[in-house]
């Protein structure tokens, strides 16, 4: 099935429509995200339009409305900015299954592979779907987080994933341009 979505950065201007996207993501499936819906609310309505300024998070949109988001975060200091994060991969249940995550995850890796030379995720341990996703990506898991995440009395492991980019990322780094 093809889908009429577009995949596109953020701007600032989606500032709500990012937040109302990502408070969904984090109470549908509290499990695959670090963040709880009140960490969330407590960040600034400015602070979000300001990171979504940056250009590293990309949504899925249908007209002005998002219904998939994936963002990417580039670590800093002179010993870890050749690596990144994938982080916040969401898709709307009713946008599933049309092959928008794998899209979302393609232009986070296009963005990437110019600044950073390898893309670290992780992904909740018993999500077969996220996490054959990310293996057909060229992600390869190398590591358990035992107890990553704390929900209420239970606990959630994550399995970490890396993707190693064939080199360097190009000139200029990670403020350079795509």
């Amino acid at each position: 099935m093809t889908d009429p979505a577009v995949i596109r950065a953020f701007t600032p201007d989606d500032a709500e429509a990012f937040r109302a996207l990502r408070l969904e993501a984090l109470s549908a499936d509290p499990e695959a995200f670090g963040n709880a819906p009140a960490d969330e609310c407590l960040v600034p309505m400015e602070t979000v339009a300001a990171r979504l300024g940056a250009g590293h998070t990309f949504g899925a949109f249908h007209g002005t409305l998002p219904v998939g988001m994936a963002g990417f975060l580039a670590q800093s200091g002179e010993k870890r900015r050749h690596k990144g994060l994938v982080w916040g991969v969401y898709v709307r249940a009713d946008w599933r299954g049309r092959g928008l995550a794998g899209r979302l995850v393609d232009r986070v890796m296009a963005h990437a592979a110019s600044r950073v030379e390898l893309l670290h995720l992780s992904v909740v341990a018993g999500n077969e779907a996220a996490r054959r996703l990310y293996e057909r990506k060229g992600f390869e898991a190398y590591g358990l987080e035992r107890r990553a995440l704390r929900l209420g009395d239970r606990y959630v492991d994550e399995i970490l994933m890396v993707h190693m980019f064939d080199g360097p990322p190009a000139p200029g780094g990670p403020e350079g341009p795509i």
